[in-house]
């Protein structure tokens, strides 16, 4: 504030002067009227001249916000249309029917919904949900999870809790049925690995690895077995018993059962060791289900999480 301090007191001079002055007519307003003009067109230097650190730092903020503001509003906001929508941070329960937006997801343990149908008195599969992430395109109906259904390219995926393994998918009704062949539950007289009218023999199981989640939220992981099976192509499935092609029944549903209605249907069944009873992943697809969609479901395969807390 030096150069007003200096201004100050040449004003202050120029009053003492013109009192003291013997100039008919003139007027201290006169004078000092006279000084401000000359200082007006020729400022004195204002050296040393600084605004406090408050003032400076609160323009700064005032700047920031203002420049935040216009490219918050005009330059960073994403395009609704280019970005796909977030998967939910916490996985939600699948409805009934209903296509399906991109995100994560569960299916429940259909065994522990308080349903007296549905109950685990001589054991199922002891396990709380599967959690997994669909990316667009794909629908639910009675825990089927599928896209492009019923046509060339269908992929699927549905958990079961299987009872008895059928010899003949074809002629069911009238059938051997055995344990599923997973550790204890191995049969070599019967389940999937030795199922009829499934392809070539052997059959190879691969261990494969998924994951469990316990009530602690810890993730690790766990073995299981993947068995790939076929429907020939050949076979007229209107042919077989009832028109469906079983694969195995259903524990605790009255004649509840897997069925196959496409010729040529290719699955990989994985087989997942839990208390009580084996779970059991069947993904599937066509022929004519293309590399990409089979990539795909192998994708959300590869996402699941067993929650058995």
């Amino acid at each position: 504030m030096h150069g007003w301090d200096d201004l100050e007191a040449r004003l202050r001079r120029d009053a003492d002067a013109v009192r003291r002055a013997a100039q008919p007519g003139a007027t201290l307003r006169h004078h000092i009227m006279a000084r401000l003009t000359s200082t007006a067109t020729a400022p004195p230097p204002l050296r040393g001249f600084r605004l406090p650190a408050q003032v400076l730092l609160a323009a700064a903020l005032v700047v920031a916000v203002m420049v935040g503001v216009y490219l918050s509003g005009n330059r960073l906001t994403p395009n609704p249309a280019s970005h796909a929508p977030t998967a939910p941070q916490s996985p939600v329960s699948v409805p009934t029917a209903v296509a399906l937006a991109p995100g994560t997801y569960f299916l429940a343990n259909p065994y522990r919904g308080g349903n007296p149908a549905l109950d685990c008195v001589r054991g199922c599969a002891e396990y709380k949900r599967i959690i997994f992430t669909l990316p667009a395109g794909w629908s639910i109906s009675d825990g089927f999870v599928y896209k492009h259904k019923d046509q060339p390219g269908e992929v699927a995926f549905s958990a079961w809790t299987v009872d008895q393994v059928y010899a003949d998918p074809c002629h069911w009704e009238r059938s051997a049925l055995s344990p599923l062949d997973l550790h204890s539950n191995h049969s070599q007289e019967g389940g999937l690995a030795n199922q009829a009218l499934r392809g070539p023999l052997p059959r190879v199981q691969t261990p494969v690895t998924m994951r469990f989640v316990d009530a602690s939220g810890l993730s690790y992981p766990t073995d299981a077995v993947r068995i790939d099976l076929s429907v020939p192509a050949t076979m007229d499935v209107a042919t077989c018993d009832r028109g469906q092609f079983r694969s195995w029944t259903v524990w605790e549903v009255p004649d509840g059962a897997n069925s196959h209605h496409v010729s040529g249907q290719l699955d990989s069944v994985y087989e997942i060791d839990v208390d009580r009873r084996p779970l059991v992943i069947d993904a599937s697809h066509t022929p004519g289900t293309s590399d990409a969609g089979q990539a795909e479901l192998q994708s959300i395969i590869a996402s699941m999480i067993i929650d058995r807390s």
